[in-house]
């Protein structure tokens, strides 16, 4: 080695170096940054000082008039629920009345709202949409209170003014209760309200009632002595009906690990099914195209492992919530589920290309933050016995989950690139990878932060201010969720991984036969566009099987034009090969320049209804599959980004609702729906491009018409479960779908429209001619022709405006020995 060549061999090995370190400390300055950010958030959150209001005596108790109605609620709801709403109306001269319309941050209103309204003991997920509303009318003080609970386990507590007792197999009990506040109330006005069915076993007591009709019972009491606390102003007894039922079994041990189980291996299934599409599919690739294969099947591997370690969390927290009182911390299982979704992040990291070094570098960190719980802990309770202790366990907590989140992005941005940019090998070095997913890394998680922050506050509006201790544990659980959390957005490097298979096939088989051109496309659509699953009753049903299906069907309900008969026998197809692309296409720009219209002679060679420009449309703009692929998959990008923007950021990022609960991590909801959203269209695109010369018909738009009723028949069924199970029957689903078939149908148009642009047929053609050889030249025709672009049109301005609508989820809360772990996200993509 020369002296000069080993002078730039050093300085090239030296300016690698610096980058490198570099890169680790601008890591490591990101995340002691994030670390030391949290700790702050959480000293100053237990520095706060408590202020404390004595509630109000019973001499302050007001004379008011009470209105209660509580309604069992169970059509056009997700979940069968039981409402309280109340209005008192107390004297604006009541002592008290000031309080309430003073400043509601203040401790004296909110003494005054728990003197009316109070707070008591439940097991059951109590919301409300707003604080309570307070006004003036009629020299009156009216305060308005609505609050609901969802029937989805059994218990026993107050939900507002009613006590509820939820039993298995038993017939619930329902009470209105005068609270403490309220005993001294001159008059009360009750009402029960339920579906009739409900009520049909049950004689509401006291017996008789001032009013009953169907489904709605109602008393009215006057008193000029004070009541006792917590009188029982009325009873009932509630029948549910079977949704009910199954969503209550739902909270059972049994029925928690029948569903759990359910919803994890339907969600499992997605990266099983993949790697069985590319297992077959490998098969046809060439030496060059295996090392693509095997990257294609770890990644996918990688991602089934974190589904397992998800499942094997599940049935683990339902375990522990049977156990109740005799498991009273799980703090023990969290250390053991920290262990495993570790491991399992570090294969997915190692399996998608991320090198050796940053790998060696984080092992040691999740060790050592590991062992401080085993070492400073009580029994692995991650409750220091001393200040020191817990102070250190904290930042144990919160550097753990930031490496662990490091390497998921990291692990998911290098599978992508391994997958995409370097055909199955490891990518090549980027400066750029590390710093950006160090910082997307610590949004996340001082997003954790500011949500806890966020949903906490929406809860403190009646109690005095002080220290929640909402921030102390708040990493604990927090790897419990990420096999869930992050779900589809692992999911996605499979459906890439089929994607990235399926073109290189193409790209170095030029003469793949129909069964493989269907396998592929069959492959691209289940890994894409399809509904995954469907669920009914809280169950996920796997309704991919049935969109496969009619995907198969609908391919099969008419014959391609390319397969139908010459008058001297034989196949279009055989002739255009015999004859060659550029003969094919020769003839079909002399048809168009010399006898374009709806009179022009018939080719001599082609059958009477078939015309040379309908030959060169079924043959595509890219003459083979890879090409037709190729050309709709960029037409889809530009098309399904563009309806994206437009659709989905209108309606759900624009019109998000920031004041009510917020769910674990928006970043990570929007991202995973942006991912999906993507993958969908050119997955989409690729499974109609591929197959685009065995599709039935003569027309681009009515082409795509088999993967768009394909595709459209799970937003119907989705639509139809939740409106024939009584749940809201959600409409962006069928939104969502009416808009995906139209850009298919504007898609379709494209490759025709391509194809008569590489024909020259502007210059040709008027535009009159032009619609005549592309077979619509009747009124009849045209209208047909124009359904996509008007429907689009109408389609889109509804979308923006209707915006999106609500849905009511179970609580999304923290796993602890209460409230057990955050539900995965397994329903439709």
């Amino acid at each position: 080695m020369g002296k000069s060549t080993r002078r730039r061999w050093l300085s090239k090995r030296a300016r690698t170096t610096v980058t490198r370190w570099a890169i680790a400390v601008a890591v490591a300055a990101v995340g002691v940054a994030v670390v030391a950010t949290v700790e702050g958030l959480q000293q100053h959150e237990a520095a706060q000082k408590t202020e404390s209001t004595p509630d109000c005596t019973l001499d302050e108790y007001p004379r008011a008039a009470v209105t209660v109605r509580a309604a069992v609620e169970t059509d056009n709801v997700d979940y069968p629920r039981i409402s309280s709403d109340v209005v008192i109306r107390a004297p604006r001269m009541w002592n008290r009345a000031d309080d309430l319309l003073g400043d509601p941050d203040h401790s004296d209103y909110r003494s005054a709202l728990r003197c009316l309204l109070g707070a008591y003991p439940t097991d059951f997920s109590v919301y409300r949409n707003e604080p309570p509303t307070i006004t003036v009318e009629d020299g009156d003080v009216v305060v308005h209170d609505h609050v609901w609970t969802e029937l989805v386990q059994s218990g026993h507590g107050a939900v507002g003014m009613l006590d509820l007792n939820v039993e298995r197999a038993k017939p619930w009990r329902l009470a209105v209760v005068s609270r403490g506040g309220l005993s001294r109330s001159t008059s009360w006005n009750v009402t029960i309200t339920a579906p009739v069915h409900w009520l049909a076993s049950s004689v509401p007591q006291p017996w008789p009632p001032h009013d009953a009709k169907p489904g709605e019972v109602t008393w009215y009491y006057g008193t000029t002595s004070p009541m006792d606390d917590q009188k029982e102003l009325a009873i009932t007894e509630l029948t549910p009906d079977v949704r009910t039922t199954v969503y209550v079994w739902h909270g059972s041990t049994f029925g928690d690990l029948m569903v759990q189980g359910v919803d994890a291996v339907s969600a499992a299934a997605f990266p099983a099914v993949i790697l069985l599409f590319i297992r077959r599919i490998r098969k046809h690739l060439s030496d060059d195209g295996d090392k693509l294969a095997r990257r294609a099947r770890r990644v996918t591997i990688a991602v089934l492992i974190i589904q397992f370690v998800g499942l094997g969390i599940q049935i683990t927290r339902a375990i522990l919530a049977a156990q109740g009182d005799r498991v009273p911390d799980w703090s023990t299982a969290a250390w053991a589920a920290d262990i495993a979704v570790g491991l399992a992040v570090l294969v997915l990291a190692r399996c998608s290309g991320v090198r050796r070094r940053p790998l060696f570098a984080a092992v040691p960190v999740l060790v050592a933050t590991l062992a401080f719980g085993w070492v400073l802990g009580d029994n692995v309770a991650f409750t220091g016995r001393w200040e020191d202790d817990a102070l250190f366990l904290r930042l144990s907590e919160t550097a753990m989950v930031f490496v662990v989140l490091l390497l998921a992005v990291a692990g998911f941005v290098d599978a992508l690139r391994s997958l995409t940019r370097s055909n199955g090998k490891r990518p090549r070095r980027a400066w750029w990878v590390w710093p950006v997913t160090s910082v997307v890394t610590g949004a996340l998680v001082l997003e954790r932060v500011i949500t806890a922050l966020h949903n906490d506050s929406l809860q403190q509006w009646i109690n005095d201010p002080g220290p929640t201790g909402v921030l102390r544990g708040i990493f604990r659980y927090t790897l419990w969720g990420l096999p869930g959390a992050w779900l589809w957005i692992f999911g996605a490097l499979p459906a890439v991984a089929v994607y990235v298979l399926a073109r290189t096939v193409l790209q170095h088989k030029s003469d793949a036969d129909r069964s493989l051109l269907w396998y592929l496309s069959l492959a691209l659509f289940v890994a894409g566009p399809v509904t995954w699953s469907l669920t009914i009753y809280g169950f996920e049903l796997p309704f991919w099987l049935l969109g496969a299906l009619v995907y198969w069907l609908c391919c099969r309900a008419g014959k391609p034009l390319l397969d139908s008969t010459l008058p001297s026998g034989g196949r279009i197809r055989d002739y255009a090969t015999q004859q060659g692309d550029a003969a094919v296409r020769r003839d079909a720009t002399r048809w168009l320049k010399h006898a374009a219209g709806p009179a022009a002679p018939r080719h001599p060679k082609l059958p009477k209804q078939v015309t040379p420009v309908d030959v060169v449309l079924a043959l595509g703009p890219g003459r083979t599959p890879y090409e037709n692929m190729r050309t709709m998959v960029r037409f889809s990008w530009w098309m399904g980004v563009t309806v994206a923007v437009v659709v989905y950021f209108s309606r759900k990022v624009a019109s998000a609702d920031l004041t009510a609960a917020s769910p674990d991590s928006l970043i990570l909801q929007y991202a995973g729906d942006i991912v999906w959203t993507a993958a969908g269209w050119v997955l989409a695109a690729a499974a109609l491009g591929l197959y685009w010369q065995y599709l039935p018909g003569k027309r681009g738009f009515v082409k795509v018409l088999p993967l768009a009723v394909a595709n459209a028949v799970g937003p119907i069924c989705v639509f139809l479960a939740s409106k024939l199970t009584g749940g809201t029957g959600d409409v962006d689903e069928l939104i969502d779908g009416a808009v995906f078939t139209i850009v298919l149908f504007f898609l379709g148009l494209a490759m025709d429209i391509r194809t008569l642009r590489d024909l020259g047929a502007a210059r040709y053609l008027t535009l009159r001619q032009g619609m005549a050889a592309y077979g619509v030249s009747n009124l009849p025709s045209r209208i047909t022709a124009a359904v996509a672009p008007v429907s689009a049109v109408i389609a889109l301005v509804f979308t923006i405006i209707a915006g999106p609508q609500s849905n009511s989820t179970p609580a999304s809360q923290p796993p602890s020995p209460e409230t057990g772990q955050n539900k995965p996200n397994t329903g439709i993509k």
